[in-house]
C-alpha cells in the first residue's frame, strides 16, 4: 500500500471509530431501556440455508441476557480493536510503513471501499428506474433499532461466519488436512487462516449465503451488494479475527444510530464525514481490486500481498 494512501486511510479510520465511540455510548445509554423492553417481547434465533430459517424462540429474561450479550460482544470486539491497533496506527498517519497493517486501517480500509461500491451500485440501478425495497427499520422505536442493529452486528456473523467459514473449515482440516489443524478455538474466533483454495472457496460461499439471506426482508438488488460485503466480512474473520467482521459489521449497520435524534446539524456533519469517506473509498476499492488481480492473476509469486 502506497504511503499517502495508508496515511489518508488511517486519517479516515481515526475519525470513522471516534465517531462509532459516540454509537458504543448510546448502546451503554440505552441498556437500561432496551433490557426493560425485551422483558415484554419475544423474537427467534434463526439460521441461514440460505433463507432465514427460524430455530429458538426467545422471550423475557432470556431474551434480555441475549441482547446483553450481543452489546457486550459489540463493545468487547471494538475495545480490542483499537487495543490491536495503538500505537501502529499512529505510525501510519505518520507515513511511517508497520510491517503489517493496524485492524484500524484494514478494517476502515475495507468499509471504506464497500460503502463506494454500495453508493455507485445504488446510483446505477436507480438511474435505471429501480426503486429497492427498504425495511421499515427507521420507523420502528430507537430502542428497537439498537437491538435489531446489535443483533445483526453479531448474531449474523456467528451464523454467516463461524458455522459457514469456520466449523466447514474445521471439519475438513480433521478428516482431509491434518497438517493443516489448528487448536478448536481458532476455528471459532477466527484470525489464523491463510487464504488458500479451500479458505477462499469457503469466504465464496459464506457471502453468497449472507446475499440471498437479505432477499427475504429486502428484495432481489440488495443480493449483490450484501455479497460484496460478504467477502469483506469472511475476509476479516479469516485474517483478523471474528472480532474484525463484528467491528466491520457494526461500522454499516449503527451509521446513522448516533445522528437519530442529533437534529439537522449532526446529520449534515455525518454527510460531510461520509463524503470524504466515499472519495477515500474510491483510492481504497481501486487498490483492492489491484489486490485480487494480483492474488488471483499473479506475474510472480505476490500472493502474499493481499
Amino acid at each position: 500500500m502506497q504511503r499517502w494512501l495508508k496515511r489518508l486511510g488511517a486519517l479516515c479510520a481515526v475519525s470513522l471509530f471516534a465517531y462509532l465511540a459516540l454509537a458504543i455510548l448510546i448502546i451503554l445509554l440505552m441498556t437500561p431501556e432496551i433490557s426493560e423492553n425485551l422483558f415484554d417481547y419475544t423474537d427467534v434465533l434463526f439460521i441461514i440455508t440460505p433463507t432465514v430459517t427460524p430455530i429458538l424462540e426467545i422471550s423475557g429474561a432470556t431474551l434480555v441476557l441475549y441482547y446483553l450479550f450481543l452489546a457486550g460482544t459489540i463493545i468487547i470486539a471494538y475495545l480490542f480493536l483499537i487495543g490491536k491497533s495503538f500505537p501502529k496506527i499512529l505510525t501510519e498517519i505518520g507515513y511511517a510503513t508497520p510491517a503489517k497493517h493496524s485492524p484500524m486501517l484494514v478494517v476502515g480500509g475495507l468499509f471504506f471501499a464497500v460503502l463506494t461500491i454500495e453508493t455507485l451500485y445504488y446510483i446505477v440501478i436507480e438511474s435505471g428506474g429501480v426503486v429497492p425495497n427498504v425495511p421499515s427499520i427507521g420507523n420502528q422505536p430507537y430502542w428497537y433499532q439498537i437491538y435489531i442493529f446489535s443483533q445483526a452486528s453479531v448474531w449474523e456473523e456467528i451464523i454467516s461466519r463461524i458455522l459457514l467459514i469456520g466449523v466447514p473449515l474445521l471439519w475438513i482440516d480433521l478428516l482431509f488436512r491434518r497438517d493443516k489443524l489448528q487448536r478448536p478455538r481458532n476455528y471459532f474466533l477466527g484470525g489464523t487462516f491463510d487464504l488458500g483454495a479451500v479458505e477462499i472457496g469457503l469466504i465464496v460461499f459464506s457471502a453468497f449465503m449472507f446475499g440471498f439471506a437479505h432477499a427475504g426482508g429486502w428484495d432481489i438488488w440488495k443480493v449483490p451488494p450484501t455479497i460484496v460485503a460478504g467477502l469483506a466480512f469472511g475476509y476479516l474473520f479469516a485474517r483478523l479475527g471474528l472480532y474484525a467482521a463484528v467491528v466491520f459489521h457494526f461500522s454499516f449497520d449503527f451509521l446513522s444510530i448516533p445522528v437519530e435524534n442529533a437534529g439537522p446539524a449532526a446529520t449534515f456533519a455525518l454527510g460531510l464525514m461520509i463524503l470524504v469517506w466515499l472519495a477515500a473509498g474510491v483510492m481504497f476499492a481501486i487498490y483492492y481490486l489491484i489486490q485480487l488481480k494480483r492474488f488471483f492473476f499473479p506475474k510472480k509469486n505476490l500472493a502474499g500481498t493481499i
